[in-house]
């Protein structure tokens, strides 16, 4: 644990931090003020939960809808075992790939890795998809475009 572990504390910004940023200029500042302290002290809790392992990341969840991305396709792909860490290298650092999930697969379903894609056409993720799959070199996988979205939120940390 990072050197000035307090659980109780840890909790209470990891839940500030779930909950989301204001939106302006300095959002941690302002997270600070309420926690009682100061931006400085908070990011460097934040810094030691993230070198700890107790964050493992922290990003925007991006309504995509609102900022132009109007296709998505979810793709599942048939990777080799053995290539499951090479497949993650690919995908790792694409701005386009909002989730990545490996999953048991079955002998009536094969595919058991999952990628979701966002674009701002149908045409722009199946370039991607493309993309993906010349540098991996694999042509086995399903395309699933999404339809419509029934429900999305962050997870509810209440209670935990």
């Amino acid at each position: 644990m990072h050197a000035k572990s307090n659980y109780e504390a840890d909790n209470r910004i990891i839940r500030c931090l779930h909950r989301g940023l204001a939106i302006e200029s300095r959002p941690f500042l302002t997270l600070a003020q309420e926690l009682g302290t100061t931006e400085d002290e908070l990011l460097e809790v934040i810094r030691s939960l993230i070198a700890d392992g107790v964050i493992r990341r922290y990003g925007a969840v991006v309504r995509h809808d609102q900022v132009g991305y109007s296709s998505n396709v979810l793709v599942a792909w048939k990777i080799p075992e053995e290539r499951i860490d090479e497949f993650e290298a690919v995908i790792q650092d694409l701005t386009e790939v909002s989730h990545g999930y490996e999953r048991v697969s079955y002998p009536e379903w094969r595919y058991n890795v999952y990628t979701m894609i966002h674009g701002h056409s149908k045409d722009e993720c199946l370039s991607v998809v493309e993309r993906i799959s010349s540098a991996i070199r694999i042509k086995e996988y399903t395309l699933l475009f999404t339809k419509r979205e029934f429900k999305k939120r962050k997870l509810d940390l209440e209670g935990l």
